[in-house]
């Protein structure tokens, strides 16, 4: 416990030094991404700053950080999730009138380019052609399931293709 008069940073430094490593561990084995990992732990350390500046810093506990670190992480897996959909939005939205077909200063082309040709005509086929799930699987000789399941990686590809590309 503080002692009177003990500046709250102390504590929170304290707290910083004993569960930083702990809660960064805990990120990184569920997402994977050590820049992402260290974003949510900064977060989650600066959401414990607050309530030290808020003078509740006896609320901080190593549990609390967990939860707090949890919740950050279903927070950016959201995030993520809605980033993706609007991505993919662009691709659906895309009208072959509106950008010459091959045109390489477009985006869309650029990232659906960059995939693996299967993973391309999903999302061509779904998205461009406005194929069903279930076209798509027969189109390509795959099961629903199988079907669904490229979809969402290609998804994911051309999400993370799609930023990647300058837009110069």
């Amino acid at each position: 416990m503080r002692g009177a008069g003990a500046p709250a940073s102390l504590d929170l430094t304290a707290l910083f030094r004993a569960e930083a490593a702990s809660i960064f561990g805990y990120l990184l084995l569920r997402c994977g991404s050590r820049a992402v990992a260290e974003d949510l732990a900064g977060e989650t350390f600066l959401a414990a700053s607050r309530l030290f500046a808020a003078g509740r810093g006896n609320e901080v506990t190593p549990a609390w950080l967990q939860t707090v670190a949890h919740r950050r992480l279903v927070d950016h897996w959201r995030s993520s999730s809605a980033r993706r959909r609007r991505t993919t939005r662009l691709l659906a939205e895309r009208r072959p009138e509106e950008v010459p077909p091959g045109d390489p200063d477009n985006r869309v082309d650029r990232a659906l380019t960059s995939l693996p040709e299967r993973q391309r005509a999903v999302l061509v086929l779904r998205y461009l052609d406005e194929y069903s799930v279930s076209e798509v699987a027969a189109a390509l000789s795959l099961s629903y399931k199988a079907t669904e399941s490229l979809l969402s990686r290609a998804r994911a590809s051309f999400t993370t293709a799609y930023e990647e590309i300058d837009d110069d």
